[in-house]
């Protein structure tokens, strides 16, 4: 409908409304201040569903934009989980933003120069929490599944025998080594390990580093049941083990070796104890000095197949599996 005839149908009706006014005998006055206050009605009414109109729209825009986050966030953990080089692409700038923060001055900045400082622990971590329910459902167990004894292989010939998969022992070229020689290499690089690999983990309260192990070693009686876990992780201090413990034989030049390594340090009356759970699947242990029994165990997916075996290291011989 036209404005104009809208206009005029408006007005027949206020006309209307007066004559109506009139036969109930109110004035113009009174009949003003009805219209008056029913115009203060409409617009009080007007007002309420302009808000509701706008906090519904609020409402729908985060919603939009609560689902726009919650599908980019999918994808980038999809990619993270599923596509390598995006993964390595964001761990290597994340990790490039952390020193960075301690340059930082303001006094109003100290908190979040601490919590760089407590993530800088953890850097160069690939996991910090296990999964515990983790299973792989296509594991293949062939490798060990017919094997009832851990073979030694020192002289054999046949290398392809190595990379089989199957676990066996072999004598290295590894020399002889004490906690002695691994406290010297540590006080030849101190500043070193010191920065990258000072923590320990022990079953003494007392033994939290480096230093507590030095202490530790000078007073032991060595009666105890004492085992230590020096985990290394990072690449200076892993180079400068690896002249202590250098990569076997066997190993090819140009296989790839993750930088992560364990010492472990048991005294004669120290308590089984689990390997840790290593981030590289190709794992040896060479022994240094005295032996110990290895067990190994299947994994829970290949528990129907496979069965426990056990084998004695002794000083120079390594252990793959």
């Amino acid at each position: 409908m036209p404005e104009e005839e809208l206009l005029k149908k408006y007005a027949n009706e206020i006309g209307k409304l007066r004559k109506r006014a009139k036969k109930l005998n109110l004035s113009d006055a009174e009949v003003n201040k009805l219209f008056k206050q029913c115009f203060d009605v409409i617009k009080n009414n007007t007002k309420v569903s302009n808000s509701n109109y706008k906090a519904q729209k609020i409402l729908v825009t985060f919603l939009k934009g609560l689902l726009i986050l919650l599908g980019v966030l999918i994808i980038f953990y999809v990619l993270l989980n599923v596509h390598q080089p995006t993964a390595s692409i964001v761990l290597r700038n994340v990790q490039s933003l952390i020193y960075p923060g301690f340059s930082l001055h303001d006094h109003s900045i100290y908190v979040t120069r601490f919590i760089i400082m407590f993530i800088s622990e953890f850097y160069d971590e690939s996991c910090l929490v296990e999964n515990p329910f983790f299973y792989v459902f296509d594991m293949e167990c062939w490798p060990c599944q017919n094997v009832y004894s851990v073979i030694d292989l020192s002289d054999y010939t046949n290398k392809s025998v190595y990379h089989s998969g199957i676990p066996y022992v072999f004598k290295s070229d590894q020399k002889y080594v004490t906690l002695k020689d691994i406290i010297e290499l540590y006080k030849e690089n101190k500043d070193i390990f010191d920065k990258d690999a000072s923590r320990l983990t022990s079953t003494v309260a007392d033994i939290k580093n480096i230093h507590d192990l030095i202490n530790y070693s000078e007073n032991s009686t060595k009666s105890s049941k004492t085992h230590i876990s020096w985990r290394i992780n990072r690449m200076n201090p892993a180079r400068i083990v690896r002249t202590l413990f250098p990569r076997p034989q066997i190993i090819s030049e140009w296989s790839g070796q993750s930088v992560e390594r364990y010492i472990m340090i048991d005294e004669p009356n120290a308590l089984h104890h689990v390997l840790p759970s290593f981030e590289c699947s190709y794992v040896f242990v060479i022994q240094g000095s005295g032996q110990q029994t290895v067990i190994l165990r299947p994994t829970q997916e290949c528990t129907d197949t496979c069965r426990t075996i056990s084998v004695v290291l002794k000083p120079s011989y390594v252990c793959k599996y």
